[in-house]
């Protein structure tokens, strides 16, 4: 018969080991093995106190196993606690785990728990940014950053925190370097110039952030430092170096000065000054990008680079000014990107950029459109695939066509491919990071979701969007005072933002703050036309009078009201399901989360404008934390079951964290 399939399981593994073991017992090996006996002792004390078990205990190490990362991080400063005679260094990490012969665990998430012990100083911890997004706030606040590090014999990088008894504030264990790259400055007062500079800026942070073993800051925070708040930028960023440099242009050539620092010296590393042609300029992007990598050492272990465009300072012009109205969002804007650049491949066909740039601004039109949807996913799919063709390491037209594969639900192994195709070649994209993050939390795995939110939000901290989901999440997940903290802070800085509006409302509205979800209110109206008449708006208003002023009778009469103002106006149908799961209400938002993802197409193009969604969000809502009594009622899996997720589930084995949470048993009820 063949052998049964083994079935994987999220765990949190502890492990630890006793620091300078070896020397020990060398010199005294009674008393070493009478360390390792009393390490053990108190690992069986920690797993009766927080719930875990031993699984294996070989030499001087001892290997736990945990339902949560809570309990394990808090074994973990038991242990600290307990083993002053012996330091511990201990790594902790939640991840997939395979259970082998004699109740042992294999799978990489017990290599990456014992990869992090290796890197934890003596009676230290090192957890990875997974566990320490998962913990409660008391503990977490324990941890401090320690950059990112490459762990033995592994490809991938990690952002890890730790925790030294002795409270010594320690640098971080990485020494990838962090990389603002400025708006390059010009004298010129003419705003064709100023859109050039900026542009060209754009193309080189574009180049720069394709080369592997370093990090990129985004242009939203790196390009909010002008003039003489450049000398803040390092600081304000966290970032290591800096690229800056300067732009002037005459009507047929263009000098460029670029110079590489240390943020912390202020040592120039590498400079220089490049004269060419205007038609020439997309090579001197690369040619700098490629100078950057020498200054720095870092091996250029990347695909093959498309062989930069030749193109008239008029195509320069208009590709640099679509990209700059292509920032705005607007979808004015983006229409007048999209006809620019249609205009520009049509004479530099093998421009791999430009193809990207306009199925980007394809997509933002299919997202904000109410007509001609079918026609726009073709033109933003065509466009994607020309920019493979002419270069395949174009990470911003894999994301295009990964949300084009949202359009439809079911293809969620195919949409997962794609992302992580364009992260592979595009790995320093804070939109990229974002996008795989709402990609996590749509399929339920809600904690690695936000850790790729909090990645892409790290890159690219003054970035409205990236500000307000990160505030949301640090608030639903970790800390409610911190959340709201970073979402005011975003509000100082982009005050016309809806996304932060609708942050900092919800948050405040949900707390119990009503002075200040008074006070935000009828910002609404101002910043998202037609807002104040819809049914989401009139919800708000009538959930937050409720909780104001709670009577059973209002009560029962808001749930048969919300019903049917979802029926009157299918656009809210998904905001409206929410507020009736935060009410309890949750066979009717069933009925309403089910007959919206049934027909999302007429409800994108019903939604109002500015207050859209990006393709393929919508069923994040199904796990935020408002929607937990969602969850909790079977028929929950029942609507997975028709969504693909599912079999997708099944297939991948990669269950949502509320899998193990439920009442119920999930996973058997997805097998319908």
């Amino acid at each position: 018969m063949p052998d049964a399939p083994q079935t994987r399981r999220l765990a949190a593994i502890l492990s630890a080991d006793i620091a300078g073991y070896s020397a020990l017992s060398e010199r005294d090996a009674a008393l070493a093995i009478a360390h390792v006996a009393r390490l053990r002792e108190r690992a069986r004390a920690a797993c009766e106190r927080h719930g875990g078990r031993i699984f294996n205990t070989a030499g001087d190490g001892v290997m736990l196993e945990f339902a949560s990362a809570t309990d394990a991080l808090g074994a973990a400063f038991q242990l600290c606690d307990a083993s002053q005679d012996a330091k511990l260094r201990i790594g902790v990490h939640l991840g997939e785990v395979t259970p082998a012969e004699n109740n042992d665990l294999l799978g990489h998430g017990v290599n990456v728990a014992a990869r992090l012990q290796a890197e934890a100083i003596a009676g230290g911890v090192i957890v990875s940014q997974i566990v320490y997004e998962s913990v409660a706030p008391e503990l977490a606040s324990k941890l401090t950053a320690r950059g990112r590090v490459r762990l033995l014999k592994m490809r991938e990088t990690m952002r890890v925190y730790g925790f030294d008894p002795t409270g010594a504030t320690r640098a971080p264990v990485s020494a990838t370097p962090v990389i603002a790259v400025l708006a390059f400055d010009t004298p010129s007062r003419e705003h064709s110039t100023r859109a050039f500079s900026d542009g060209l800026s754009e193309e080189i942070l574009y180049a720069v952030s394709r080369l592997q073993g370093l990090r990129v800051l985004g242009a939203t925070s790196s390009f909010a430092f002008r003039g003489r708040d450049k000398t803040k930028a390092a600081k304000a960023l966290n970032a290591t170096h800096v690229l800056d440099g300067s732009v002037r242009r005459t009507e047929d050539r263009v000098r460029v000065s670029a110079h590489l620092a240390e943020a912390e010296t202020g040592i120039v590393l590498w400079s220089d000054r490049y004269d060419r042609p205007l038609d020439d300029a997309f090579q001197l992007q690369e040619d700098i990008a490629t100078e950057v990598a020498k200054a720095l050492t870092v091996a250029l272990g990347e695909a093959r680079r498309a062989r930069a465009p030749k193109l008239t300072a008029a195509l320069s012009d208009a590709y640099f000014e679509a990209r700059e109205k292509m920032r705005t969002g607007a979808v004015a804007q983006m229409q007048s990107a999209a006809t620019a650049l249609e205009r520009i491949v049509r004479e530099a066909p093998d421009f791999a950029r430009a193809w990207a740039g306009l199925a980007t601004a394809k997509l933002e039109i299919l997202r904000l459109s109410r007509a001609d949807r079918a026609r726009l996913v073709e033109d933003a799919r065509e466009a994607a695939e020309r920019a493979l063709g002419a270069d395949p390491s174009i990470g911003e037209a894999y994301a295009v066509l990964a949300a084009l594969e949202g359009e439809f639900f079911g293809r969620w192994r195919e949409r997962e491919a794609l992302i992580e195709k364009a992260l592979a070649v595009d790995p320093n994209n804070p939109l990229l990071l974002f996008r795989h993050g709402q990609f996590l939390v749509s399929t339920g795995r809600v904690g690695a979701g936000y850790a790729q939110q909090a990645a892409a939000f790290e890159l690219d901290p003054l970035d409205p969007m990236f500000g307000a989901f990160h505030g949301y999440n640090v608030w639903s997940r970790r800390d409610k005072a911190e959340g709201r903290r970073i979402l005011d802070e975003a509000a100082q800085r982009y005050p016309d933002s809806p996304f932060v509006w609708f942050m900092r409302l919800n948050t405040a509205a949900l707390d119990g703050d009503f002075a200040t979800a008074e006070t935000l209110r009828p910002e609404g109206a101002r910043l998202v036309p037609g807002l104040k008449d819809s049914a989401a708006y009139k919800a708000g208003e009538r959930m937050q009078q409720l909780m104001m002023a709670p009577s059973p009778d209002a009560f029962m009469q808001l749930g048969v009201d919300f019903a049917a103002m979802a029926e009157a106006e299918p656009a809210a149908a998904l905001d409206l399901g929410v507020a009736l799961s935060v009410l309890g209400f949750t066979g009717p938002a069933l009925q309403l989360f089910g007959d919206a993802l049934d027909n999302v197409d007429a409800w994108r193009a019903g939604a109002l404008e500015t207050a859209r969604p990006h393709i393929g969000y919508e069923t994040a809502l199904l796990f935020i934390g408002e929607t937990i009594q969602l969850r909790m009622n079977p028929d929950f899996a029942a609507l997975c079951v028709r969504l693909g997720l599912a079999r997708y589930w099944r297939e991948t084995d990669q269950w949502p964290d509320c899998a193990s949470e439920l009442p119920y048993d999930f996973k058997a009820a997805c097998s319908g």
